[in-house]
């Protein structure tokens, strides 16, 4: 009987530990979630170089407002519902020391068309992003190339052709550095 007792009380305790859900792709999202928290506790910055339409400017950012800053990124997220066996996954090994996960959508209208993340063969952390984003329109067409080196850099490349106003092109680098220069 008094195994019983044990035995029940046992099987009404609830389960503290968290399920964790399986994305079906890269979890982009939580990736940059993650790289924002650090660039906050790092207390890190933004330098840009843009160059639009062959002119160029830098300036650096006394303040950085990161989710704002990595948007485009956020917007290329492949983990919809609606996406589920809509990217075909292919993994490369690049060379003893990195590897190359590929995205690569089926649906030619998506707008997220591949995504890559280099990986190190050796912890499988993230060396780099590289996002291909494109759409077409009756009277445009816009392909934009993103690129995230993580904690490191990154790159926008957009072009934009327009039918009846010419073609629009833009590249915007962003280092990232601390806001807090260590001397010592």
């Amino acid at each position: 009987m008094l195994g019983s007792v044990i035995f029940f009380s046992l099987s009404c305790t609830k389960n503290s530990s968290t399920l964790i859900v399986q994305k079906p792709y890269f979890d982009l999202t939580g990736f940059f979630d993650d790289q924002i928290s650090q660039l906050y506790k790092d207390s890190s910055i933004i330098i840009k170089t843009a160059n639009i339409n062959g002119n160029t400017d830098q300036h650096e950012m006394p303040w950085t407002d990161w989710r704002k800053e990595f948007a485009l990124f956020y917007a290329s997220d492949i983990n919809k519902g609606s996406f589920i066996g809509k990217y075909t996954v292919d993994t490369t090994t690049i060379d003893s020391l990195e590897k190359r996960i590929t995205y690569k959508a089926i649906d030619k209208d998506l707008r997220t068309s591949l995504m890559e993340v280099n990986l190190s063969a050796h912890d499988n952390s993230i060396k780099l992003l590289h996002i291909i984003n494109k759409s077409d329109h009756f009277l445009s067409s816009n392909m934009e190339e993103l690129y995230y080196e993580p904690l490191k850099s990154y790159i926008v490349k957009s072009t934009q052709q327009m039918k009846l106003f010419g073609n629009d092109s833009y590249l915007i680098k962003g280092d990232i550095v601390n806001k807090h220069q260590q001397y010592f």
